[in-house]
């Protein structure tokens, strides 16, 4: 059984990005995708088998990324999964912002697929290592 990265984007195409950049790594996922942080939420209060990682936006509508992770924190069932903040800002404020609310680490979307991808297999290496399929 494959594990599950739960990505909340409110872009289509960053979702598709991403989902483009985890087949080109070598690890073995399903990707589950809400368009903001309230769907997340319903998501992850709803399935039985939870993400082994949280790919986060930040600016989306509804419901901002660093609120959602405050949600997620907060939660005794999912507060434990980790959390990366995968966004085009490139403002301190917003990184510092993240990890104030529990980030476990932040990936900037860069504009190359390339670095991205590779960026996003580092970080999957680091914590997927560890999970249980």
């Amino acid at each position: 059984m494959k594990k599950t990265i739960l990505i909340v984007d409110d872009s289509p195409d960053d979702i598709e990005i991403t989902r483009i950049a985890l087949e080109e790594t070598e690890h073995e996922v399903k990707l589950d995708a809400a368009l903001h942080g309230k769907a997340a939420l319903e998501y992850l209060h709803t399935v039985h088998d939870l993400p082994v990682l949280i790919l986060l936006d930040l600016k989306m509508p509804r419901m901002s990324g660093i609120d959602t992770l405050r949600q997620i924190r907060a939660d005794e069932r999912l507060k434990n999964i980790p959390v990366i903040i995968a966004t085009s800002s490139s403002l301190d404020a917003d990184e510092k912002a993240a990890y104030d609310a529990g980030a476990n680490s932040f990936l900037h979307k860069d504009f190359s697929i390339d670095q991205f991808t590779s960026n996003l297999d580092n970080l999957l290496k680091c914590y997927l290592k560890n999970q249980q399929p």
